[in-house]
């Protein structure tokens, strides 16, 4: 699962907001967010990789809804073969 970071940074920025937190600017949590995934994904121990079969969810643009549809039309082949 991804999303562009600008509307992940949006979307924390307003998480943060609704439970009070105003100390921090949407710079900020963009700021926190970049260095959080350049740091999970250049460490040397165990780095953050896409593995090369993975199903990408690009929520950037998604609702909640449409997430779990997307979610559902990759698993239900599965769950048919499985009946």
């Amino acid at each position: 699962m991804t999303a562009d970071p600008k509307i992940r940074a949006e979307r924390r920025f307003n998480e943060l907001k609704a439970k009070g937190n105003t100390d921090l600017t949407l710079e900020d949590v963009f700021e926190n967010i970049a260095h959080r995934d350049y740091a999970d994904t250049t460490r040397k121990e165990s780095p953050l990789v896409r593995a090369e079969d993975a199903i990408i969810l690009d929520n950037t643009e998604l609702s909640e809804q449409e997430q779990l549809d997307f979610a559902i039309s990759k698993v239900q082949p599965f769950l048919v073969e499985q009946a």
